[in-house]
């Protein structure tokens, strides 16, 4: 048989269908790029708020009077679980799409068959997964160091916790697009994170402040992000339950829209 008699291979009739969605390998790359460090990505921010609790709420405890019949230790407890989250959600979506864009690997994703919905979708998917991780990290150690009970409000604590993870991974997601340096994005989290962080209530009710910081206090997001907590694990704030948990999902709305509109113009740039 000659060259010109090889019989043609066979035709697919079907086309091509990957095993797995491009959407899943994204989500999988993110999930699998803060697991291999866990020692970093996970323990160390559990570790740290492991230690407030137990500096906070075990030493300084015995000597701060109870808030609203509830002792300090559980009292701090939704306020560093609340804190934890943010910090994680805003360092992983931060890092992630600042090297992608710093390394020019974000233009092959967006050169893939992934749309842009999916790519921002991955990036929050990753962020929220995190932030369970090290949220349920830091409630299997907090929780019998304080020796707290079951959440009070548990509809509003699942629902509130949904809400507090998508707030912290989009905004991750939007300070990494925006960052122009490493420098940069150190600067955020201590220019903005910390300070919004601390004067959100997470050491004090905002009823023991004079009322002039008591009104200030709600115009932090993360006293916001607090309050939702709290209320779902001890059952009260400092706000209603169902404004808290608006606020909340607003506060959502609002970031996910701008981390959309973000990825459908095409505002990313290296």
């Amino acid at each position: 048989m000659t060259v010109t008699d090889t019989p043609p291979l066979p035709a697919h009739d079907e086309p091509f269908r990957p095993e797995r969605s491009p959407f899943l390998w994204l989500l999988e790359r993110e999930i699998l790029r803060f697991l291999t460090i866990w020692r970093y990505s996970v323990v160390g921010p559990v570790l740290s708020t492991v230690l407030f609790v137990v500096v906070f709420g075990s030493a300084l405890g015995r000597h701060v009077d109870t808030i609203d019949g509830i002792g300090y230790g559980r009292f701090i407890v939704p306020g560093l679980f609340t804190q934890a989250i943010v910090n994680v959600g805003f360092f992983n979506g931060t890092t992630s799409l600042f090297e992608a864009r710093r390394d020019q690997y974000i233009n092959d994703v967006f050169a893939s068959p992934l749309r842009w919905w999916e790519i921002n979708a991955a990036l929050v998917g990753g962020g929220v997964a995190r932030g369970v991780v090290v949220g349920a990290g830091v409630l299997a150690v907090a929780l019998p160091l304080t020796h707290s009970g079951a959440p009070a409000r548990p509809l509003v604590l699942l629902s509130g916790t949904l809400g507090v993870l998508l707030v912290a991974a989009q905004v991750g997601v939007i300070a990494g697009g925006h960052a122009k340096s490493l420098d940069h994005v150190y600067s955020m989290e201590s220019i903005i994170l910390l300070p919004l962080g601390f004067l959100g209530g997470v050491f004090y009710s905002v009823h023991q402040l004079p009322p002039l910081w008591a009104a200030l206090s709600h115009l932090d997001p993360v006293f916001w992000l607090v309050q939702v907590e709290r209320i779902g694990f001890l059952g009260h704030g400092d706000v209603d339950a169902s404004l808290a948990l608006g606020v909340v999902w607003g506060l959502a709305a609002v970031l996910t829209a701008w981390s959309a509109a973000m990825f459908a113009t095409g505002r990313l740039k290296p």
